[in-house]
């Protein structure tokens, strides 16, 4: 069966936005059949899924805005260069930092996230290719983005350099940035985060209200993450989940885009409340009827709308506002 809504919630969706929740599948396992499907030795299957149906998307994001792509090694991390046909005005000589999600074990650098920004900040991205569980568990993605920005820092200035994450990447976007502070290096001129995985032991509001409304259900998500990510690490240690974690007031100008639907809402809205007390720079974009990645939807209405802000709150940043 497809994801359920009323008369009252659908009324106030973009068609496109009811006609993907109808398309939905949702299907509800118990707890242990979850465990299972997310067994190391089901990875690999999960994730040639996933890519196969990923890859049709994101070659017609690049053949629909021109996009080139150019893989580099940076301190032995593959990095994905996506490049614009044309740099925005006034944004010359700036650049974006990308670190994909999918729930740490699937996804790669040509992400539908590093493509979207490429075309539509309309600047170069620098997407890295880290290591995926369960090959590599925590926190080698960590370290490994971390080799990538300790070398990007030396090639541009980080006033010149942009973060952007997406779920996945979130958490290991913010457990970086916050070792990169402590081993002294300069920060990023500003940070999005799209639905970022600030806190993945499972606890929020969200991830109970939520589970069945949003297209990603919790128990697998989980079950992922525990059985592939981490090996015995506290999933409420600030190393681990970065929302625990004390935060710099020179923390970088951060946007956190997420929706009503989203498991991970409320890792959104603690994590604004927390950046916001350090009194770091920092906006919360929340999207009605919006699903764990809908944002990155290339034609849909509300995922349009929600990268437009995303962009404008950047911009406004890079300019020194």
């Amino acid at each position: 069966m497809s994801i359920v809504f009323k008369p009252e919630q659908a009324a106030s969706l973009s068609k496109g936005a009811r006609d993907f929740l109808r398309a939905t599948p949702t299907i509800r396992l118990p707890a242990f059949l979850y465990r299972y499907l997310a067994r190391p030795a089901n990875v690999p299957k999960m994730r040639a899924q996933f890519q196969a149906g990923e890859d049709k998307i994101e070659e017609q994001i690049i053949n629909e805005h021109g996009l080139q792509l150019t893989r580099l090694t940076v301190s032995g991390i593959p990095v994905l260069v996506i490049t614009p046909p044309k740099i925005a005005h006034g944004l010359e000589g700036f650049v974006v930092l990308n670190i994909h999600g999918g729930g740490f074990v699937m996804g790669t650098a040509r992400d539908r996230t590093a493509l979207l920004s490429a075309a539509e900040f309309g600047m170069p991205v620098w997407s890295i290719d880290y290591t995926l569980a369960p090959e590599a568990r925590f926190p080698v993605a960590i370290n490994e983005c971390l080799a990538v920005y300790r070398e990007m820092v030396q090639a541009h200035a980080a006033n010149r350099i942009i973060g952007v994450s997406s779920s996945a990447g979130g958490q290991i976007m913010l457990a970086m940035l916050l070792r990169a502070h402590a081993d002294g290096l300069p920060m990023p001129a500003a940070l999005s985060m799209y639905t970022p995985a600030s806190d993945i032991s499972g606890v929020g509001d969200s991830s109970i209200a939520n589970d069945g409304r949003d297209v990603v259900p919790l128990k697998l998500s989980l079950a992922l993450m525990q059985q592939n990510y981490l090996n015995d690490d506290d999933a409420t240690s600030p190393q681990v989940s970065p929302l625990y974690a004390d935060y710099p007031v020179d923390f970088p100008p951060t946007v956190i885009s997420t929706g009503t639907r989203d498991l991970l809402l409320s890792n959104c809205v603690r994590l604004f409340w927390k950046i916001k007390g350090a009194g770091v720079k920092s906006e919360l974009l929340v999207m009605e009827g919006g699903w764990h990645g809908f944002n990155w939807e290339p034609d849909l209405a509300e995922a349009k709308q929600a990268r437009a802000a995303v962009r404008d709150f950047v911009v406004l940043h890079l300019q020194g506002k």
